[in-house]
């Protein structure tokens, strides 16, 4: 798969008319939808859906799902392909006697969707990562303990293979120093209820004490300047735009102008 930054001259965030059903995910805990859509040149493709109106979803998590992947995107580390889905009351209606009626009944307009990849399966924890996944996997860690997604577990890796590359996804409960009551005044280092979920990050055990190239992964911050935040904010959908933009943003400054110091914690954690 080719990854693109936002900031690319040639980049743009697709908008896709839900055209028919192909399956639900009923397993999922905001019961997304693998359907058939359009582009607006014409262009068809299967896309999987969260709907605002799903158990965990809403306007900010559908925001921090397409932040955390734009994120994703513009520091080089593979995640599905960022889309917006529109759903109408055509396709509502054809839902009829479906489970996810009731959630897209609550959910015309704008979606969070990704591109639908074939030939990819669920990780599974328990199995050995092969050498060419182990430089993936660390910097997948690394990318969580930056945005404080708690959400990648045994339970629930919310990452997909094709056997080579792992690919990332399910990012509506990242940055969740947003709902601290207290936030962390130095979120360039970890408190001790942050090394809590990050110690059941299901990618830790397998990576701990591994040989990681941290410049390497210092240097991609570097892609996250002004240019790249005004873009993202001019490709949020604006009803999705709230206050939490602004948080993510500022956590972000904060690391990057105390990287030194961010980094030499992920060494101690990972070490």
């Amino acid at each position: 798969m080719i990854m693109s930054k936002i900031t690319d001259e040639y980049y743009s965030l697709p908008v896709i008319k839900a055209l028919s059903l192909h399956e639900s995910f009923d397993s999922g805990a905001n019961k997304p939808l693998l359907i058939r859509g359009a582009e607006l040149t014409g262009i068809k493709g299967d896309y999987v859906v969260k709907f605002r109106g799903a158990g965990r979803m809403s306007t900010e998590a559908s925001m921090r799902e397409l932040l955390a992947a734009f994120i994703a995107m513009q520091m080089g580390i593979r995640v599905v392909q960022p889309v917006i889905v529109n759903l109408t009351q055509e396709f509502v209606d054809l839902l009829e006697g479906c489970s996810a009626w009731d959630y897209a009944s609550k959910s015309l307009g704008y979606n969070f969707g990704s591109e639908y990849l074939r030939k990819y399966i669920t990780i599974i924890p328990a199995l050995e990562l092969s050498s060419q996944q182990l430089y993936d996997a660390q910097t997948i860690f690394a990318f969580d303990v930056t945005i404080q997604n708690p959400d990648r577990t045994q339970d629930k890796p919310n990452m997909m293979t094709d056997g080579t590359k792992i690919v990332i996804y399910d990012h509506e409960l990242a940055f969740s120093f947003i709902m601290d009551i207290f936030p962390n005044p130095k979120p360039w280092e970890p408190r001790p209820t942050d090394l809590e979920w990050i110690n059941r990050h299901c990618l830790l055990p397998k990576i701990r004490g591994k040989v990681f190239d941290f410049k390497e992964f210092s240097d991609r911050f570097d892609n996250l300047d002004e240019n790249f935040w005004e873009t993202a904010r001019r490709l949020i959908p604006q009803e999705w735009l709230s206050d939490q933009f602004d948080r993510v943003k500022q956590h972000f400054f904060a690391i990057c102008n105390n990287r030194d110091t961010f980094i030499m914690e992920l060494k101690k954690i990972m070490s």
